[in-house]
């Protein structure tokens, strides 16, 4: 199986969990966001928050660093487990000793349990069996497919019935405690797997985590630091408001690419040494995924209104600007996250955490600035405004890697820029034309617009520019041969008749 077969076979494989996944997770907000309260979900929040912190603070990204190796003994694989076992019980010491001192310090101190609990469940979220993600380096993505869709399943059907008979915050905090030993008892089902305790490749492994355990707290604190601190100085229910936007505008963006950046690192780690090769895959496969996913978050921030009244339903009409904030800054990540894959497939993974602490270094003035001058959008916009810098921070560090200029990288994502404008105006023209209906008419009028819009800009412009290999290509390409298969065993019934005639 070649780099691309492999790679669309695990993004499908890994995409579709997490398309399942998304469903689920979509179902349960709307569920839950009439079962709950802001107040509820800004609690919650923080304890994840909190928890993700710890979580990088902690993580060693074990399971990359036996992708990476080019040959893996089982003493490698015993050696990352016991790394985790040990990871787990700093987590569960830390959340036992900081819950009452956090809780203090959230004013809350009805969270100590929850701070507990979300803490066990970290715990358990990595002893997950480290054969699963190895089973990737091989193209066979299906049983981490499979695991990753349990942990959100279970998590979601338990807090559903949870909220349904308590109507707090603990339903979520249960799940997704549920969710995660689930998840870690099928990932050893899946592949037969009985530890050993050993440490005797701990330098070795090391040797490639170190870097990367940096980089996630830097990216972690990236993504949660906003949170943190807007819950010290808002009310909960603002805050719940704010997460709630960001949880619901995270779907079509983020939560699908972390499948795809899943499947590409083991593929591009096989190329790494051509690096002519390696850049060809990386641009491909970075502009077909902007091309893919950028619309979905420019296009939730243009439906924002009808899909938060859909979905979330009064209560969470305030949330409407924060989801078309987010939304784009989210949309404007897809542009730029081959990086990471690339950067581990070369084993550059330093340049990784310096990428993550000069975002750090840009977003927290700007998120402090804007939390400042303008409260809660303020602080929302300024972490929008630090992503196009840190975005364009990415594409250099990529020309580093790579040597991609600025120009080449971002001809490659033209014609998706042109498809999300065409699209922007499209729907800015259509939208105030449009008489009082349904709001859920509304919706599917102004998604049927918007996705128009972009599929006929991206084409227009792909023949207008001459067919250039890329993205639309493949697509076409893949097309054609589904079309092909459907037509051969058509061809084939009819090849008996053929030759007794």
């Amino acid at each position: 199986m070649n780099l691309r077969q492999g790679v669309m076979r695990g993004a499908f494989s890994l995409g579709s969990a997490r398309v399942a996944s998304n469903l689920l997770n979509a179902a349960a907000i709307l569920i839950l966001a009439r079962l709950l309260t802001p107040e509820d979900f800004g609690i919650v929040a923080i304890a994840m928050a909190v928890l993700t912190v710890v979580q990088s603070a902690t993580e060693l990204s074990l399971n990359n660093a036996l992708i990476q190796k080019d040959k893996v003994e089982r003493s490698h694989i015993d050696t990352a487990w016991t790394m985790a076992l040990i990871r787990a019980a700093i987590i569960v010491a830390f959340f036992v000793l900081a819950a009452w001192p956090l809780s203090m310090i959230y004013s809350r101190p009805d969270m100590v349990p929850v701070f507990i609990v979300s803490g066990v469940t970290g715990a358990m979220i990595g002893l997950q069996n480290p054969h699963i993600w190895l089973e990737t380096k091989s193209m066979r993505f299906f049983p981490l497919a499979l695991v990753q869709f349990a942990y959100k399943g279970f998590g979601v059907f338990v807090a559903i019935g949870l909220a349904i008979a308590l109507e707090s915050y603990w339903a979520i905090i249960a799940g997704n405690a549920i969710g995660a030993l689930g998840a870690g008892l099928l990932s050893y089902i899946l592949v037969p797997y009985r530890p050993r305790f050993t440490l005797e490749h701990w330098r070795e492994i090391w040797a490639f985590s170190g870097w990367m355990f940096f980089n996630q707290l830097f990216e972690t604190l990236n993504w949660r630091i906003d949170q943190l601190i807007i819950g010290l100085v808002v009310p909960k229910g603002a805050l719940g408001i704010y997460a709630m936007a960001d949880n619901l505008a995270v779907i079509p963006t983020r939560e699908t690419i972390q499948p795809i950046r899943h499947a590409l690192f083991p593929g591009l780690a096989n190329l790494s040494k051509d690096l002519a090769r390696l850049t060809r895959s990386h641009l491909l496969a970075q502009s077909s995924i902007a091309m893919l996913i950028a619309p979905l978050g420019i296009g939730l921030a243009l439906v924002a209104e009808p899909a938060v009244a859909i979905a979330l339903g009064d209560q969470w009409r305030a949330a409407v600007p924060f989801v078309e904030i987010c939304a784009v800054y989210y949309a404007l990540g897809t542009f730029s996250m081959g990086l990471q894959p690339v950067a581990m497939a070369l084993g550059k993974t330093k340049l990784l955490f310096i990428r993550q602490i000069v975002a750090v270094c840009v977003k927290l003035p700007l998120i402090i600035a804007g939390l400042l001058y303008g409260g809660l959008i303020g602080a929302a916009l300024g972490r929008l405004v630090s992503e196009l810098i840190t975005v364009m921070i990415e594409f250099l560090f990529l020309r580093h890697m790579l040597a991609l200029s600025l120009w080449n990288q971002l001809k490659h994502h033209a014609l998706t820029i042109f498809g999300l404008t065409a699209m922007t105006l499209g729907l800015a023209l259509v939208s105030p034309a449009l008489p009082e209906m349904a709001v859920a008419l509304e919706l599917a009028i102004k998604v049927t617009v918007g996705g128009a819009c972009y599929a006929a800009a991206v084409f227009i412009a792909w023949l207008v520019s001459g067919k250039p290999a890329g993205p639309v290509t493949e697509l076409m390409g893949a097309a054609e041969r589904a079309l092909a298969k459907r037509r051969s065993p058509q061809a084939s019934k009819l090849e008996p008749g053929t030759a007794e005639n």
